[in-house]
């Protein structure tokens, strides 16, 4: 007898780049700054990263089948949100701010996208929702309106000063004011 060695030789450099890749990604959406939920077609949670556990303090056990609504603050009429289905649903990209609630409670803003996701047939098959949280950003607009009111109410009572020195009038500009 003659021996037979047979070698078989396949080239898996394709299978482990990609391999490399999607590791890659995970990581990123894992490490992300911002929250990141992906959902299916039908809007169950299929997937949070730790930065949403943070942000709304519902770890993924928590979420899993859910619908995001379950962080509605109720401050948003149905016509928002049916604005948004329609426009995900479309296969179009939809960018706004939801005002929401905590599993604590308490209220916070965040400024999210909502991407549909196809298959290869053109099919959407998940929703990812990048969602960056505002609440500070937002406060500070708040607080800088209204410096910028009282700065203009302030200007005002000080215009009726100089234009008068009825008591009354004065007294009457700066209630009127506040």
């Amino acid at each position: 007898g003659q021996e037979r060695l047979l070698v078989t030789a396949r080239d898996i450099t394709e299978r482990k780049l990609a391999e490399q890749t999607l590791h890659k990604l995970s990581e990123a959406v894992e490490q992300s700054a911002n929250a990141i939920l992906i959902t299916d077609v039908d809007g169950n949670i299929e997937y949070v990263n730790p930065k949403f556990t943070e942000l709304t303090g519902y770890p993924l056990a928590e979420v899993l089948g859910k619908n995001p609504r379950v962080l509605h603050s109720g401050e948003h009429p149905a016509e928002f949100y049916e604005h948004m289905w329609q426009t995900i649903k479309s296969g179009k990209v939809w960018q706004g701010e939801f005002h929401n609630r905590r599993k604590d409670g308490s209220l916070y803003w965040e400024d999210t996208t909502i991407v549909p996701i196809f298959d290869p047939a053109g099919e959407i098959t998940n929703f990812i929702a990048n969602k960056e949280d505002i609440t500070l950003q937002r406060a500070l607009e708040t607080a800088e309106r209204e410096q910028r009111q009282l700065a203009e109410a302030l200007l005002d009572t000080v215009t009726a000063l100089n234009g008068t020195l009825k008591l009354d009038e004065v007294l009457d500009r700066i209630l009127e004011n506040l």
